[in-house]
């Protein structure tokens, strides 16, 4: 008798026990899906980058563990994105992506630079990030293949469509903060586009303060914006009481965002 009250007792609180995991799971389910919405919902974007976004620096073991996560831009881009990382031009079609990002991307082919042209001219949209001077801190010693390229390796396809990546020598602070509309941005070193003067491709307008340059290729469009060190969390995450508050120091990212949103629209 003893032991089958034993028993029942037993039963009973692993019932409970299991009862309150449930709960639990379904509290922490329900929590997520409204904090991030399902992914099959999101819109869907590609992205190609030299830049430690979705993979942080550093040996194999590294890469591969799950404790690593990705930077602070792309976890922001993943809340309301879903990413698609884009290894060659050729896979766009494949892909279905609508809208490619470019963020200091590797040197493309001659070929390369054909498809990526073509996919754009036939309805594509595309956002470049285009360093002329990185300044993203890397643990790779220059030379090294690992590392962020240093300037940007588009010029032959942005000279296609008739326009220029500089970088002003006018004894700038090495940071600035810009105020675009309603966001003040932070970005080291910017670039300055300028229409190349040569015959196009394209039509393309700059944008005042020449930070960006707006592309009609075809059926297609391109924004181009003459920086990638903005992505860098370094640049925008907040610090001190705002790092508290779960609030940035710039709008770095609200002004990513919104670059995207206005593609998307086109």
């Amino acid at each position: 008798m003893a032991f089958e009250i034993l028993g029942a007792n037993i039963q009973k609180r692993l019932a409970i026990g299991g009862l309150m995991i449930l709960s639990v799971v379904f509290v922490l389910s329900v929590f997520g899906y409204f904090r991030s919405g399902p992914t099959a919902d999101k819109p869907r974007i590609g992205l190609m980058t030299t830049l430690p976004l979705r993979w942080a620096e550093g040996n194999m073991a590294t890469t591969l563990d799950p404790a690593t996560k990705p930077s602070a831009a792309y976890s922001r881009l993943a809340e309301h994105y879903k990413v698609d990382l884009i290894d060659t031009p050729r896979q766009l079609n494949a892909a279905k992506i609508g809208i490619l990002v470019l963020a200091q991307p590797r040197a493309f082919s001659p070929s390369e630079l054909v498809e990526l042209d073509n996919w754009v001219r036939r309805g594509g949209t595309l956002l470049v990030f285009a360093d002329p001077a990185l300044a993203w801190e890397s643990d790779y010693p220059l030379g090294d293949k690992r590392r962020p390229l240093f300037t940007s390796l588009l010029s032959p396809l942005f000279a296609h469509w008739g326009v220029e990546l500089v970088l002003p020598m006018d004894g700038s602070k090495a940071a600035e903060v810009r105020k675009i509309g309603e966001y003040s941005v932070r970005m080291p070193t910017p670039g300055a586009w300028q229409l190349s003067g040569a015959k196009a491709d394209a039509t393309c307008s700059i944008s005042p303060d020449y930070l960006v340059a707006e592309c009609r290729v075809g059926k297609g469009r391109a924004k181009l914006v003459a920086d990638a060190d903005l992505l860098d969390a370094q640049q925008w995450q907040g610090t001190g009481a705002r790092a508290v508050m779960g609030r940035d120091d710039f709008a770095n990212m609200e002004w990513v965002l919104l670059l995207i949103e206005s593609l998307r629209r086109l």
